[in-house]
């Protein structure tokens, strides 16, 4: 924690408008001038070079976050009420495949591993740090309960960036001609995941706002997956070089 806020710039917690809507804005301009959004390895090399070898390694990676986000879900609604509670309970549903074992959303990330014939030894051998370190992030904000309003604006921000970024998978998968089974998880959370992220700052970012502390911790989330995940997919770049 103490890493992620050294690599916070200097006074922009202290930024953060008082209205929540203005604040809910603010937020989302951090993202927009941020060099994580729309990042070229997914709009460059993923949609465009990727080898089957380049996404079999992507999906590796991407499980430390997307592998888990119904358990994710699960610890950080515990102690919420109201609005909040409702938002993320949905959203654990649809995780959950609305109750259909066969629609789990797990269990659809891992048909993504049968394709690519990935053992769960090289699963956990082959994560890179910075791969650990955005899951272990999110772990660590859903786990504890004092943590919450960083895991607010940590998921929330997740949700956001994810259609964009899973369009580029679907374009890379379709272009390679990879089996369909593989992509059900990615092509539903493009409609799914823009659909949870409005309510998520709806119901639980903007309602949340109205507290000077909250409106500080979740500016903190924000940031700290904004930064995390540019330097996890920094890393993925030297692969573009390659080719």
């Amino acid at each position: 924690m103490a890493s992620e806020d050294a690599m916070l710039e200097p006074g922009i917690l202290d930024a953060a408008p008082t209205e929540p809507s203005a604040f809910l804005s603010w937020l989302k301009k951090l993202a927009r001038e941020h060099r994580v959004y729309k990042h070229p390895y997914y709009r460059e090399f993923i949609r465009n070079q990727a080898t089957e070898d380049d996404l079999r390694n992507y999906v590796i990676q991407e499980s430390v976050v997307d592998g888990r986000f119904d358990d994710l879900l699960a610890m950080m609604q515990v102690g919420t009420s109201g609005a909040a509670k409702m938002e993320i309970a949905e959203n654990f549903w649809d995780e959950m495949g609305n109750g259909d074992p066969s629609q789990v959303h797990t269990h659809l990330f891992n048909q993504i591993f049968r394709v690519f014939e990935i053992p769960a030894e090289e699963l956990e051998q082959s994560l890179t740090a910075n791969a650990l370190l955005s899951g272990n992030l999110a772990v660590l904000l859903c786990r504890y309960r004092q943590l919450y309003p960083e895991a607010v604006g940590f998921l929330g921000m997740t949700e956001w960036l994810a259609p964009d970024r899973f369009v580029q998978v679907v374009h890379a998968w379709e272009r390679l001609g990879l089996p369909d089974v593989g992509i059900v998880y990615h092509k539903l959370h493009i409609t799914i995941d823009s659909r949870h992220a409005a309510g998520w700052f709806h119901n639980v970012v903007v309602p949340a706002a109205e507290s000077e502390r909250m409106r500080r911790a979740i500016a903190r989330g924000t940031l700290w997956r904004l930064n995390s995940s540019a330097r996890y997919l920094d890393e993925r770049m030297p692969d573009l070089a390659a080719h």
